[in-house]
C-alpha cells in the first residue's frame, strides 16, 4: 500500500485489484476505475470476472464489516467501484458484512449506493468527520 502498509481496502478492493484478479491488463484507455465498471457492466457473465468480482465483494465486505463492529453506523454509502460491486451483487456484500459484524446479525446495516459525485462526496465526508477533527476525545463521548 501507498501508507506501506499491508493488507489495506484501498488496495485490496480497488480497481486495480478488481483487473489484475479478473485477468485484465490495464490499459491506457482511460482511468482504472472507468475500465473496471466497463468490465463489470459488459463482460460479468465472465466465469473470470465474476470470480473477480466475488473476491473484492469478499474483501470489501470484510473490511465494511470491521468498521461496522467499531463505529455501528446507521448506514453506509458506497462509491466508485464499491458502488459498482454492490450493484454488480448486492446481497452477496449485505451477507458478508451481516455476518461478519456484531451489529449486522442483529438487524443489519442498510448499504446503499452513492448518489453524489466524487467531489460531493469529498465535502460531505469533510463534514461529516469535522468534529471528530476539531475535538477528538470529546467526539467519544
Amino acid at each position: 500500500c501507498h501508507c506501506g502498509s499491508r493488507g489495506c481496502l484501498d488496495i485490496e478492493a480497488d480497481p486495480l485489484a478488481f483487473l489484475t484478479a479478473a485477468g485484465r491488463v490495464p490499459g491506457p484507455e482511460g482511468s482504472l476505475l472507468q475500465q473496471s465498471r466497463d468490465l463489470l457492466r459488459g463482460e460479468y457473465g465472465d466465469p473470470a470476472v465474476r470470480a473477480a468480482a466475488d473476491l473484492l465483494i469478499d474483501r470489501l465486505g470484510l473490511g465494511l464489516a470491521g468498521l461496522v463492529n467499531i463505529l455501528n453506523p446507521d448506514r453506509i454509502i458506497l462509491g466508485g467501484l464499491h458502488r459498482e460491486l454492490l450493484d454488480a451483487d448486492p446481497e452477496r456484500l449485505r451477507a458478508v458484512v451481516a455476518d461478519r459484524s456484531l451489529w449486522g446479525r442483529s438487524g443489519g446495516v442498510p448499504i446503499l449506493p452513492c448518489t453524489l459525485d466524487h467531489h460531493s462526496l469529498v465535502g460531505a465526508a469533510e463534514l461529516a468527520w469535522q468534529p471528530v477533527l476539531d475535538d477528538p476525545l470529546g467526539a467519544l463521548g
